[in-house]
C-alpha cells in the first residue's frame, strides 16, 4: 500500500502546532501546510498532515485534543442551559395549530412551564399599490386595521377559551396560559417574542403531507429556525398528539462541537420523561474510520455525564442520507427526530426541498432543532 500524507484536521495555527506536537510526543510523524512564513502566528487554515500507516492513531490523538477544547468552549455555555419554564407557541387558529398546543399542553404539563399563545396578524403596506390607488388606500388604513385587530382579537379570545375549556375538561393541572396579539410580519414579530419573552423553547405546527410540499415545513416556520436561538419543536399536522409515555428520540449528528450542548439541552427538555435517546450518524463506507473514532468520543462523554439514561450510539453506514434515516426511524419506532441547525450541514440535508418533503412530511415526526451557538 503507498504511503501518503493525509489532512487530519485544519486549525490556526496556535492550534495547528499543539496539535503537531502532541501528535509527534505519542510517536506520529506529523506535517504542517499552508503556514504564513512571514506572519505565522496570524495564520488561519492550516493543515495537519500524517502518513497513511499513522492514520487511525493520529485521529484518535485528534478526538482527545479535540475533546479538551470542546470543555473549554462548553464552560462558556453550560450557564445558558436550564430547566424549561416557559414555551411560546406562535398560532394561526388553524388544525396544525390546534395540535401544536396539544403537545406544548402535554410538555407544560410535566414541566410544570407556562404557554403563551402568539398570534401575529397582517399589517397592510401601501408599497404594492399602484400610485393611483395609493390615496384612497390611505384614506381607508385605519378603517381597514381595525377590522383586522377586531377580528385577529375575536379569533384568538375564541381560540384561547376553547383551549382553557379542553384543559379543565381533560382534568389537567398546573398549566398556565397567556396570549399575545402582534401586528406585522409573522417570522419577525415571532423572533422579537422569543428575545423578548426568553422561552426555553417554541412550538410550532406545520402543514403535513399533502399540503403545498413546495413549501417544505413552512416559510415562517424555516425563518424562525434560521434566525431564532431557541430550541424549535416543530409539529406536522399529521402528528397527532396521544399523550407522552416512553419516547423515542434520534438525534442526527455531523459530530460538531455544538453537539454536547445540543444534548444537554435536549435532555434538560425531556427529563421529566421516560425516554430512549439514539445519537445518530449517516456517513459513508469511506469516511468509517473517522466517523467511528468522532461517535466513539461522542459515546464515552456522554456516558461521563448522562449514564442514568438509555442512550444509544449508531453509525448507519449508507451513501443516501435519506434511505438511512427513513430505515433507522422504522427501526427503532422514532417519536421525535432532533438535530442542530449549521448551514451547509445536516440542516441543509433536512430543509432540502426534496428530502424535507419525504423525510418530514411522509413520516409525521416532530422535529426538535437546536440553534449552534458557533
Amino acid at each position: 500500500m503507498e504511503d501518503k500524507l493525509i489532512t487530519i484536521a485544519v486549525h490556526n495555527y496556535s492550534r495547528a502546532e499543539i496539535l503537531r506536537t502532541r501528535l509527534e510526543s505519542e510517536g506520529v510523524e506529523c506535517y504542517l501546510k499552508n503556514i504564513n512564513l512571514i506572519h505565522s502566528a496570524i495564520s488561519g487554515g492550516v493543515k495537519v498532515q500524517v502518513s497513511s500507516r499513522d492514520l487511525e492513531k493520529a485521529l484518535r490523538i485528534v478526538e482527545k485534543v479535540s475533546e479538551q477544547w470542546r470543555d473549554e468552549y462548553q464552560e462558556e455555555l453550560d450557564e445558558s442551559t436550564q430547566s424549561v419554564q416557559k414555551i411560546l407557541v406562535p398560532i394561526d387558529f388553524s388544525d396544525y395549530s390546534v395540535n401544536a398546543c396539544r403537545y406544548a399542553i402535554g410538555l407544560a404539563e410535566k414541566l410544570n412551564a407556562k404557554i403563551k399563545l402568539m398570534h401575529v396578524y397582517y399589517n397592510p403596506v401601501v408599497n404594492s399599490m399602484p400610485l393611483t390607488d395609493t390615496y384612497y388606500y390611505q384614506v381607508n388604513m385605519d378603517e381597514i386595521i381595525r377590522e383586522i385587530e377586531i377580528r385577529a382579537k375575536k379569533n384568538m379570545e375564541e381560540f384561547y377559551n376553547e383551549l382553557k375549556a379542553k384543559i379543565e375538561k381533560d382534568g389537567i393541572q398546573g398549566v398556565k396560559i397567556d396570549y399575545a396579539l402582534i401586528r406585522g410580519i409573522a417570522s419577525e414579530e415571532i423572533i422579537a417574542e422569543s428575545e423578548q419573552y426568553k422561552p426555553e423553547v417554541i412550538i410550532i405546527g406545520t402543514r403535513g403531507q399533502g399540503e403545498r410540499e413546495n413549501d417544505l415545513i413552512g416559510s415562517v416556520t424555516a425563518k424562525i429556525i434560521e434566525d431564532t436561538k431557541v430550541p424549535v419543536l416543530v409539529i406536522p399536522d399529521d402528528s397527532l398528539y396521544q399523550g407522552i409515555s416512553t419516547i423515542n428520540i434520534m438525534y442526527a449528528t455531523d459530530f460538531d462541537d455544538s453537539d454536547y450542548h445540543a444534548i444537554k439541552k435536549l435532555i434538560s427538555i425531556m427529563s421529566p420523561f421516560d425516554f430512549r435517546l439514539y445519537c445518530v450518524h449517516v456517513g459513508t463506507p469511506d469516511s468509517n474510520v473517522w466517523d467511528k473514532v468522532k461517535m466513539d468520543g461522542l459515546k464515552e462523554k456522554l456516558k461521563e455525564h448522562y449514564s442514568d439514561y438509555e442512550i444509544e450510539c449508531r453509525i448507519i453506514e449508507e451513501k443516501d442520507f435519506l434511505r438511512g434515516m427513513q430505515e433507522f426511524i422504522r427501526e427503532k419506532y422514532i417519536d421525535i427526530i432532533s438535530l442542530v441547525t449549521h448551514k451547509r450541514n445536516i440542516i441543509s440535508k433536512i430543509l432540502n426541498p426534496s428530502i424535507a418533503r419525504k423525510v418530514l412530511f411522509h413520516t409525521n415526526i416532530p422535529f426538535l432543532v437546536f440553534h449552534s451557538d458557533k
